[in-house]
């Protein structure tokens, strides 16, 4: 190759025996390629790691880089909220885009050939760069990230890569403090909906729900241990599922999805009724909201207030005032609900797909 760590895309097209223009129309997802030739070329470029210069591309249209987020998570794994996101334009805003910078996301990464959520990274499109959304347990993207010098900020963090820059929750934290209320209320039998299987969000709240149980000496049932998805229709089968079959008197709903009608509706299936012959405990992602007005208590994430100053940091490193990488961990806090009480909603962070 013309440039042996940066293929171009003549390479590619020496390499596939075709013209540079049929490799363009691959790159752009243009007709005029037959199938077989296209797989091959996309073969290819996922075989040599490339990616198309927009760098390149700006400098010729009098552009520069921007301040960029991206997500590490596909959104059909891990549905972000339009409110989540609409907050975090505004605290971008804020910390940069007052100050002068370009703001740009990137919405959908996996939809190309490649599926590399960092790529306007690589295409020198973002200067500096938010990864909004959990990292995936094998996820060795952010090394890569982390290794180019480019200020960046995740938001959360991987337990393989310490050094990472983030700005995240203490999941871990979450699930063991939800459990250890339970038991303080004489629970043995809990139950757990984790969601995020295969993400370190997910991990976490496995290892903080064991941690209790481990604690209490109470010997753990992996049929009390559900992984859930971000649909309503799932949630309601494997509540209805988890108090039928295992005897379950207590449920942790750290299923991140703030969906008091999935839980009703599960236990209503199953002849039961929270707050009266089983307690919950229930996660939120906003201070002193009620999702459940039946839980016996609910858990702030403050993953907002914790975002919000990574963010300003991350501006500090990349305005060079501070050294990176950023490291901010919040911890969560219990609440008891208030009977009878009539507060706000939650402000979601994920979506409900059904």
């Amino acid at each position: 190759m013309s440039d042996y760590s940066k293929p171009t895309i003549y390479d590619i097209a020496r390499i596939a025996g075709v013209s540079a223009n049929t490799v363009s129309r691959v790159l752009n997802d243009k007709k005029g390629v037959g199938g077989e030739t296209r797989a091959r070329i996309q073969e290819i470029i996922k075989k040599v790691d490339y990616h198309p210069h927009m760098g390149a591309r700006a400098l010729r249209g009098q552009q520069v880089g921007c301040v960029g987020v991206t997500l590490p998570a596909p959104v059909d794994e891990v549905p972000l909220s339009q409110d989540l996101f609409v907050w975090l334009f505004a605290e971008l805003y804020r910390v940069f885009g007052q100050q002068g910078e370009r703001i740009c996301f990137d919405i959908n990464p996996y939809a190309t050939a490649n599926g590399d959520y960092a790529r306007s990274i690589w295409e020198n499109l973002y200067t500096v760069c938010v990864l909004a959304g959990p990292l995936a347990l094998n996820d060795d993207t952010v090394v890569r990230i982390h290794k180019s010098g480019i200020p960046y900020l995740a938001l959360g963090r991987l337990d393989g890569f310490p050094e990472c820059s983030c700005a995240t929750v203490d999941y871990e934290e979450g699930a063991y403090i939800s459990t250890r209320h339970l038991i303080n209320r004489g629970h043995r039998r809990i139950a757990i909906l984790r969601a995020m299987s295969g993400y370190q969000p997910g991990l976490e709240r496995e290892r903080g729900y064991l941690h209790a149980l481990e604690e209490a000496g109470i010997e753990p049932d992996e049929r009390l241990m559900q992984s859930v998805t971000f649909g309503g229709s799932n949630i309601a089968s494997i509540v209805h599922r988890l108090l039928v079959s295992t005897n379950a008197t207590a449920l942790v709903d750290c299923s991140a999805t703030e969906d008091a009608s999935s839980l009703r509706e599960g236990a209503r299936r199953a002849g039961r009724v929270p707050g009266k012959d089983f307690e919950v405990v229930v996660w939120t992602y906003t201070s002193n909201a009620v999702v459940l007005t039946e839980a016996c208590a609910h858990i702030w994430l403050p993953v907002r207030e914790s975002a919000a100053e990574g963010l300003e940091l991350l501006a500090d490193w990349y305005q060079k005032k501070n050294e990176g990488p950023v490291n901010i961990v919040y911890k969560p806090t219990l609440y008891e609900t208030p009977m009878g009480a009539e507060i706000a909603p939650p402000r979601r962070v994920f979506e409900i797909l059904d």
